[in-house]
């Protein structure tokens, strides 16, 4: 039970602050620098770390049927 929530949080997260960073944060500045901020691979990390918690769901519980 605690995997599945602690899956479905990260997943979450990392859908979030990924709207957060597309919506709010990123774009180029007058100087042509790219404006790039902490949401960008913290999406990148929940989201990634989600995705691995749910191939291990999926193949856990096929396992067990």
């Amino acid at each position: 039970m605690f995997l599945r929530l602690l899956t479905i949080l990260l997943l979450v997260v990392g859908l979030l602050s990924a709207i957060i960073e597309r919506r709010f944060v990123s774009g180029i500045d007058e100087n042509g620098v790219v404006q790039e901020s902490f949401f960008l691979p913290l999406s990148f990390i929940a989201g990634g770390l989600g995705l691995v918690l749910l191939v291990v769901l999926i193949v856990r519980g096929r396992g067990r049927g």
